[in-house]
């Protein structure tokens, strides 16, 4: 590691500790490059030995903001071991499940949200009241490739591949490479 990258890292290392000890996370062996953005109202665990890349300096392909997790009042955000992460965001309203082994390409948005109610006259009245919310379940060994979205209600299995630049909703078998917008089936894996 290059002398300019490990001061990066040690200059953030303090305050992204106190960051998740503020905000009651379970953690154990975590690793994070750069500033990370974290709030935490519900329940977060992240999982052992996990590597969170945030910011510009710290991703060669892109994706040049930091990396945020926000788990609102009463959500649960569950990571598994070994978690990789790279300037990517998700947002937890309700429930997401990240299991072991799953790579998160840059730029990546994991949302169980809509954030905002889709009628227009519920959305003019109370436009951050009243939005849709379903859990997400990323299984073991997921590669979502970098800028993809997880939106609201998404299963993947176990081994799966998501695209680059894929939109991500409803069920994706194990075992399956999946791309595109919306994301279809592109092939089996062996």
């Amino acid at each position: 590691m290059g002398i300019f990258k490990k001061l990066y890292q040690l200059l953030f290392l303090p305050l992204n500790l106190f960051k998740l000890w503020f905000f009651k996370v379970k953690h154990s062996e975590v690793t994070i490059f750069g500033p990370l953005l974290i709030l935490n109202k519900g329940t977060m665990v992240l999982g052992d030995r996990a590597r969170i890349n945030s910011g510009k300096y710290k991703n060669p392909i892109g994706g040049d903001t930091r990396s945020s997790i926000v788990v609102k009042k009463n959500a649960s955000l569950i990571i598994g071991a070994n978690l990789r992460m790279s300037n990517s965001a998700i947002y937890c309203a309700q429930s997401i499940t990240i299991g072991n082994n799953v790579m998160i390409g840059g730029s990546c948005k994991i949302w169980d949200s809509d954030f905002h109610p889709i009628d227009p006259d519920i959305r003019l009245a109370t436009p951050n009241e009243g939005y849709k919310t379903a859990p997400i379940q990323i299984g073991n060994n997921v590669f979502v490739g970098g800028a993809s979205i997880i939106l609201k209600g998404t299963v993947i299995g176990e081994n799966s591949v998501i695209g680059a630049g894929s939109v991500v909703t409803g069920n994706i078998p194990a075992n399956e490479i999946w791309g595109g917008n919306p994301a279809r089936f592109i092939k089996k894996l062996k």
